[in-house]
C-alpha cells in the first residue's frame, strides 16, 4: 500500500539472488510473480523461512540448514565468509544444536573469521536463541 525503497545485498551467487526473490516473493504474497507455477511450499528454502520466523526448530536444523541461515542473516557483512563458513560447517558437522553452542573465538579461531564478522555472527545466533524462548 505504498512505495518502499530498500537497500539490497550484493549478489554472491546465483542461487543467492534466486533465494532472495523467493524469500521477496513470499514476504509479498506473490509466490507466482516470477513464474506461472507457485513456490513448492515443501521446498527446502520454504521450510527455511518458516523455521527462522519461529526460531523453534533452530536446534534441530541439519548442516545445510546452518548454512543458509549464515547466508541469509546477515549476506552484506557475511556473504563475502559463506564459502569459507561452509567449508568448515561440513568438515566440523556443525548443526543446529552445534550452531547454538558456538562462541566468537572458536568461529576466529576454528573457521578463520576475523572479528567483526565473528561477532556480527554471534549476535544473530544470540537473536535466533532468544525467538526459541
Amino acid at each position: 500500500h505504498g512505495i518502499r525503497y530498500v537497500k539490497l545485498p550484493s549478489a554472491s551467487s546465483a542461487s543467492s539472488v534466486l533465494r532472495f526473490l523467493e524469500n521477496m516473493c513470499q514476504h509479498l504474497e506473490s509466490d507466482s510473480l516470477f513464474s506461472s507455477q507457485p513456490f513448492n511450499p515443501y521446498s527446502n528454502n520454504t521450510r527455511f523461512y518458516n523455521r527462522t520466523k519461529s526460531g523453534n526448530n533452530a536446534s534441530s536444523w541439519s548442516v545445510d540448514d546452518v548454512i543458509r541461515f549464515v547466508q541469509e542473516a546477515d549476506p552484506q557483512t557475511l556473504g563475502p565468509h559463506v564459502d569459507l563458513f561452509r567449508k568448515h560447517v561440513s568438515i566440523s558437522e556443525i548443526d543446529g544444536k552445534a550452531l547454538m553452542l558456538l562462541r566468537s573465538d572458536v568461529i576466529m579461531k576454528y573457521m578463520g573469521l576475523k572479528l567483526g564478522p565473528a561477532l556480527k555472527l554471534c549476535h544473530h545466533i544470540e537473536k535466533l536463541k532468544q525467538t526459541k524462548h
